[in-house]
C-alpha cells in the first residue's frame, strides 16, 4: 500500500486500524498461550510488510522503548537496540524545533487516551525526516502496568508535496494580489468570494467587504448589465462556452470604465470556482472612439473636398481616389476611374514629370506642390498643381504615395485675363503719359513763347516808360515797383515752363538737365546736391525724360519726408543699362513702406521704368538715409 498519496486524516484512520490489529493479535497471544507460535510469526509478518516502525513504552518513562519493530534499522538507520538500551535516545534527536511541543503531548497521556503528532526527527545519515506518530495507552492484563503503544510512519516525501503545493498555492496567490489585472475569483451563481486590489481598484472600492455588499446593477452599465444576467442564465443551463468578453462599469464614484474579460474554472481551496481575469481598456475604447471619429472627419474631407486626393502604389496603381480628383480628370466617379485606370503614369502628360516625383519622394518622402501637366480622359491637357507624400507604418515600411491635385485651368485663365488687363493698363499709362508730355511740352512753350514774350514787352514798355515820367517821384517808384513784379512774373514763367518740359532737356541732353535741376533744387531747398556722370551717356528722348521724372519725384519726396542736408546723384553707363542713383542722409523709411504701394510717387516711378523694361531698387534703413537706384536697359 502507498502510504505517500494519503491525506494525514486517511494516515491517523489507517494507523487505528492497524494499531487495533496489533493489540488485538497481542491480547490473543495472552490469551491463547499454546498458539503463541502461530501469532507470533503472523505478527512478525505484519509488521515486516508495512513502512511503519511499531512501538511500545511504559508510562514511567515514555521516552525509552520497551519494544520496538524490527524494520527500525531500514526506516532510521539505527539498530533496535539504541532505542531500547540507551536512555532518551528518541527524544534526543527530536528537531529543536519540534521537541517541547512533541515531550507535552507525550507528557499528557493517561490511560486510555490516544493521539497523533507530526514532527520531524533526525535519522543515523544525519537527515531530518518527517514522521507521523500515532499512539495510545493501555492498561496490561498480567502484569496491571499502563503502557502505551505508538505506530511511526515516514511521511517526508508527503510533507514535501504538502509544502510544495502550500508554496504553490501561496505564489498563485501572490501573483493575484500582485497581478496589474484585475482578478476575481466567483463562484458558480456569480458571488465574489475574492478579489485583488487591481480589481478592487478598478470599481473604486476599498475592501473585497464592499464590493461584495454593491448589487450588481450599480457595479454594471444598464446595458452591461442585461448581458450580465444573460451570461448568468445560460452558466445555469450549463453553457459555459462565454469566456471571453467585454463589460462597462460604474465605478464608486460614477465614472464609467470598460474593461475586457476572460472567465475560466479553476480549482480554489479545493472548490470548483470561476477565475475572472479583466483589464481595464477603457483608454483604448477612449482611442478606438476617437480614431474612429477621425477616420470619420477623414472620409467626409476625402470624399467632400475640392481638391483633388489619391494613393497610389510605387509601381503606379491608383488605390484610392476622390469624387474631385475622378472629376477632375474627366470620370463620372471614383469607382469609374479606379476600373480604368492601371496606372497613374498615363495620367502624367510627360513622363518625365512623373519620374521626377518619385525621385523627389524617395529623396525627400515628400514633395512641394509643383506645376505639371496631365491628361484628362477625353484626351485634353490641363495643368494642376501636385504635391505629394509618403505614407509609411510604424516600422517604415512604405504603404502608398499620396497626392492632392489643385486643377489649375481656372487660375491659369484668370491670369492670362491679368496678364492682358495689365499689358492694356500699362500701354495706356503709357499712352498717357505721353499725351501728358506732350500737353507739357505744348503747354510750356505756349507759356514760354507766348506769356514770356508779353511779359518781356510788357517789361521793356515799362522800362521806355520810365524815361518820360520825369521827376515825379511817387510814379517812378511806382513804375519801379511794376518793372520788378513784371520781371519776377518773367522769372516764375520761366520756372514754370521748365517744370512742365524743360528745354534744356530737348536741348541738351539728360547729363545738362540733370546739373541744371539740381541746382534749382539746391537754391529753393537749402539741401546740398553733389552730381555725377559717366562719361558718353547716349541720349534716347523717351528714356531721359523719365530718369527726369523720377529724379524730380525722388528729390520732390526727400524735402518732403527725408529731413535730409546733402543728396548725392549719379548718373551711370553699364554694358546694358543706364543706371541713376539719387542717395539722400536723412531719416530713412520704416521697412516694407516701399514695397507696400501706398506711395503714389514710388508707384509712378515704377510704372515709368517698367514702361522700358527696367526696375526700380531702394534701399533704406531708419536713421541711415535712402538710396534709389533705377537701372533702364540701353
Amino acid at each position: 500500500m502507498n502510504y505517500n498519496n494519503k491525506t494525514k486524516d486517511e494516515l491517523i484512520k489507517e494507523l487505528q486500524k492497524l494499531r487495533q490489529e496489533y493489540v488485538s493479535l497481542k491480547t490473543s497471544y495472552e490469551k491463547d498461550i499454546t498458539g503463541h507460535k502461530l501469532v507470533e510469526e503472523r505478527q512478525a509478518f505484519i509488521l515486516r510488510s508495512i513502512p511503519l516502525l511499531v512501538y511500545c513504552s511504559e508510562t514511567t518513562d515514555i521516552y525509552a522503548a520497551t519494544w520496538i519493530s524490527e524494520n527500525v534499522k531500514r526506516v532510521t538507520g539505527f539498530d533496535q537496540d539504541v532505542f531500547l538500551k540507551e536512555e532518551y535516545f528518541w527524544s534526543s534527536r527530536l528537531h529543536p524545533d519540534d521537541r517541547d511541543r512533541v515531550l507535552k503531548t507525550f507528557n499528557r497521556l493517561h490511560e486510555s487516551e490516544q493521539g497523533a503528532i507530526e514532527y520531524r526527527w533526525q535519522c543515523a545519515n544525519g537527515e531530518y525526516r518527517w514522521f507521523l506518530d500515532s499512539f495510545s495507552s493501555f492498561k496490561k492484563t498480567l502484569e496491571g502496568k499502563i503502557e502505551f503503544i505508538g505506530i511511526w510512519l515516514d511521511i517526508t516525501e508527503r510533507k514535501q508535496v504538502e509544502e510544495a503545493l502550500r508554496l504553490e498555492k501561496e505564489n498563485f496567490r501572490r501573483s493575484m494580489d500582485d497581478s496589474p489585472l484585475g482578478k476575481r475569483i466567483t463562484t458558480i451563481e456569480g458571488e465574489t468570494i475574492y478579489a485583488n486590489k487591481a480589481l478592487l481598484d478598478f470599481y473604486g472600492y476599498n475592501n473585497l467587504q464592499e464590493l461584495q455588499n454593491t448589487p450588481l446593477k450599480k457595479r454594471y452599465t444598464p446595458e452591461s448589465y442585461i448581458q450580465a444576467r444573460a451570461r448568468k442564465r445560460q452558466r445555469k443551463q450549463g453553457d459555459f462556452s462565454t469566456t471571453d468578453y467585454e463589460i462597462s462599469i460604474t465605478r464608486k464614484n460614477g465614472e464609467i470604465r470598460h474593461l475586457q474579460v476572460w472567465r475560466k474554472e479553476i480549482i480554489w481551496d479545493g472548490v470548483n470556482q470561476f477565475q475572472v481575469i479583466c483589464n481595464d481598456i477603457t483608454e483604448r475604447k477612449h482611442t478606438e472612439a476617437a480614431l474612429k471619429e477621425s477616420e470619420a472627419r477623414f472620409r467626409s474631407l476625402f470624399e467632400n473636398s475640392l481638391i483633388g486626393i489619391s494613393a497610389a502604389s510605387r509601381n503606379g496603381r491608383l488605390l484610392q481616389a476622390n469624387p474631385a480628383y475622378a472629376r477632375m480628370y474627366g470620370f463620372e466617379s471614383p469607382e469609374k476611374m479606379l476600373a480604368e485606370v492601371e496606372n497613374v503614369g498615363r495620367l502624367y502628360a510627360n513622363p518625365v514629370d512623373r519620374k521626377k516625383v518619385l525621385r523627389v519622394l524617395t529623396r525627400n518622402g515628400f514633395m512641394d506642390a509643383n506645376e505639371v501637366e496631365v491628361i484628362r480622359r477625353d484626351g485634353s491637357r490641363f495643368f494642376v498643381f501636385v504635391s505629394a507624400s509618403e505614407i509609411r507604418d510604424i516600422k517604415g515600411k512604405l504603404l502608398f504615395n499620396q497626392a492632392t491635385h489643385i486643377d489649375l485651368t481656372e487660375r491659369r485663365k484668370i491670369e492670362e485675363e491679368l496678364r492682358s488687363s495689365k499689358e492694356l493698363l500699362e500701354k495706356l499709362n503709357h499712352h498717357l503719359n505721353e499725351i501728358r508730355e506732350n500737353e507739357r511740352a505744348v503747354i510750356s512753350r505756349e507759356i514760354h513763347d507766348e506769356l514770356g514774350q508779353s511779359m518781356t514787352a510788357l517789361k521793356l514798355d515799362l522800362n521806355q516808360l520810365l524815361k518820360y515820367i520825369g521827376p515825379n517821384t511817387e510814379a517812378v517808384k511806382k513804375l519801379k515797383s511794376m518793372i520788378e513784379l513784371v520781371s519776377n512774373t518773367i522769372k516764375d514763367v520761366q520756372r514754370i515752363s521748365s517744370d512742365l518740359r524743360p528745354g534744356i532737356l530737348d536741348d541738351l541732353g539728360l547729363a545738362a538737365a540733370i546739373e541744371w535741376y539740381s541746382e534749382e533744387f539746391e537754391k529753393r531747398s537749402g539741401i546740398k546736391c553733389r552730381v555725377s556722370f559717366d562719361d558718353s551717356i547716349p541720349a534716347d528722348p523717351q528714356k531721359d525724360l523719365v530718369f527726369f521724372r523720377v529724379l524730380q519725384e525722388a528729390l520732390t519726396n526727400i524735402i518732403r519726408h527725408a529731413s535730409a542736408s546733402s543728396v548725392r546723384i549719379k548718373l551711370s553707363r553699364f554694358k546694358n543699362s543706364i543706371a541713376m542713383s539719387i542717395q539722400d542722409n536723412g531719416t530713412g523709411m520704416l521697412p516694407g513702406i516701399a514695397k507696400s504701394g501706398k506711395s503714389l510717387g514710388l508707384v509712378g516711378m515704377r510704372e515709368r521704368v517698367r514702361q522700358f523694361g527696367g526696375k526700380i531698387d531702394i534701399v533704406s534703413k531708419k536713421g541711415q538715409g535712402t538710396k534709389l537706384t533705377i537701372f533702364i536697359p540701353s
